[in-house]
C-alpha cells in the first residue's frame, strides 16, 4: 500500500512538471522503432549536418542509451558528430507490448539491424560508426559478423563489451578471488568475504544470469567514485527525472536476462573486418582486464586497422570515468576512418 502511494505522488509529480519546457525535449530529433511489439525510442542529437554519425548501443542487457546522454563525454561528441541513442526491447524507456518470446539475442540482432537501416535512410545515408559498451559490445558484435552486415558501418568501437560468457565468468571469479584473502586479512565484514568464497565453492561454473559474481566484484571495486562521477558528468538529477524523457517507465521494465546465459560471438568477432577499436578500463571489475586482449586478438579486422586503448585508473565505463581521454580516442579513431 506503501509502495502504491509513492508510485501516485511520483506520477503526479511527473505530470505536473510535462508541460514545462526543457532542454531535453527541445535538442534533437526524437522517434520511435516499431519491431514485433516492441515500441522502441530513438534519440538522434549532436552536429547531424556532418554526415558522421555515432550508433550507440547500451549494456545490461535491460539498461538504457539514454544514459549515455548524460555524460560529459557524449556531449562533448555531439559539438563535431551526430550521436544516436536507442532504447532496446525491455529497456530504459522502450514502450510496446512485446511477447516474452522476442527475448532471445536474434531478436535484438534484427532490433539492431532495422535501426542502422532506419538511420541510413532517414539520413541519407550517412557514416556510421557502431559503439556497444557491456553486453552492447556483444550485441554489436553479433550484428556485425553476421552477413554482410559490417558493409554500412564505418568503424566499429568496443567499449568493454561482453561476447563469450564462460570466458568472462571465470575472469570475474578469478579477478574476484585474488583480492578477497586481502579483505579478509583485513579483518573486516568477515562473514561476507566468506560467504564469497562459499558461494563459489558451491557454483563453480557461474553464468552471465548469475547476480552474486557481479555483487562480489562491485564490492571489491576501489576505483568507482560515484560522487566524484556525479561531478565530473555534471548530471541534474532533479530535471533529469522530473523534465525529462526519463520517467517511471525507466524503472518498471524488466528483462529475464538468462537469454544471454552460454553467449559465445567468437565465430562473429572473427568475421569482423573493418575498423576496429577496442576501449577498456584497467581496472573493470565486471569484465577484467585480460578480456580486453582476448577481443583485440579474435577481432577478424587486420592489425593495421584495429587498434586498444587502456584507461588506468578506470573500472567498466570509461565514457563516464575518463571523459577527456575517452573522447581523444574516439575522435582520432572517427577522423582516420570516416
Amino acid at each position: 500500500m506503501k509502495n502504491t502511494f509513492i508510485l501516485l505522488v511520483l506520477a503526479l509529480i511527473l505530470g505536473s512538471s510535462a508541460c514545462e519546457k526543457s532542454e531535453y525535449f527541445e535538442d534533437g530529433e526524437y522517434f520511435y522503432l516499431k519491431n514485433k511489439g516492441a515500441v522502441m525510442p530513438i534519440w538522434v542529437k549532436g552536429k547531424v549536418q556532418s554526415k558522421v554519425f555515432i550508433l550507440t548501443i547500451h549494456g545490461g542487457p535491460g539498461a538504457s542509451g539514454h544514459e549515455f546522454m548524460l555524460s560529459k563525454s557524449f556531449q562533448t561528441l555531439e559539438q563535431d558528430y551526430a550521436v544516436v541513442y536507442w532504447d532496446q526491447r525491455f529497456s530504459g524507456l522502450s514502450q510496446g507490448d512485446p511477447k516474452n518470446n522476442t527475448i532471445s539475442v536474434n531478436q535484438f540482432v534484427e532490433d539492431l539491424d532495422q535501426v542502422v537501416d532506419l538511420i541510413r535512410q532517414r539520413y541519407q545515408d550517412p557514416k556510421i560508426f557502431l559503439l556497444g559498451h557491456s553486453w552492447g559490445g556483444g550485441l554489436g558484435t553479433a550484428w556485425l559478423g553476421r552477413g554482410n552486415n559490417q558493409s554500412k558501418i564505418q568503424g566499429w568501437i568496443d567499449v568493454d563489451g561482453s561476447k563469450y560468457d564462460s570466458l568472462e565468468v571465470q575472469a570475474v571469479k578469478t579477478w574476484t578471488l585474488e583480492r578477497v584473502p586481502a579483505k579478509i586479512a583485513e579483518g573486516k565484514d568477515l562473514k561476507f568475504w566468506n560467504y564469497v568464497i562459499e558461494w563459489y565453492q558451491q557454483n563453480p561454473n557461474p553464468v552471465y544470469a548469475d547476480k552474486e559474481p557481479y555483487i562480489f566484484a562491485e564490492a571489491l571495486n576501489t576505483v568507482f567514485d560515484g560522487a566524484a562521477l556525479a561531478d565530473t558528468n555534471q548530471i541534474n538529477y532533479t530535471k533529469l527525472f522530473l523534465k525529462s524523457p526519463f520517467s517511471l517507465a525507466y524503472f518498471t521494465n524488466k528483462l529475464d536476462l538468462s537469454f544471454v546465459n552460454g553467449i559465445d560471438f567468437r565465430p562473429e568477432m572473427r568475421n569482423i573486418r573493418i575498423p576496429s577499436l577496442v576501449l577498456w578500463g584497467a581496472d573493470d571489475p565486471t569484465l577484467p582486464l585480460p578480456l580486453a586482449d582476448f577481443t583485440y586478438r579474435t577481432l577478424g579486422t587486420e592489425p593495421a586497422k584495429k587498434q586498444k586503448v587502456i584507461f588506468p585508473n578506470c573500472g567498466h565505463s570509461p565514457h563516464y570515468e575518463k571523459p577527456t581521454a575517452f573522447v581523444a580516442s574516439m575522435r582520432g579513431f572517427i577522423e582516420q576512418w570516416k
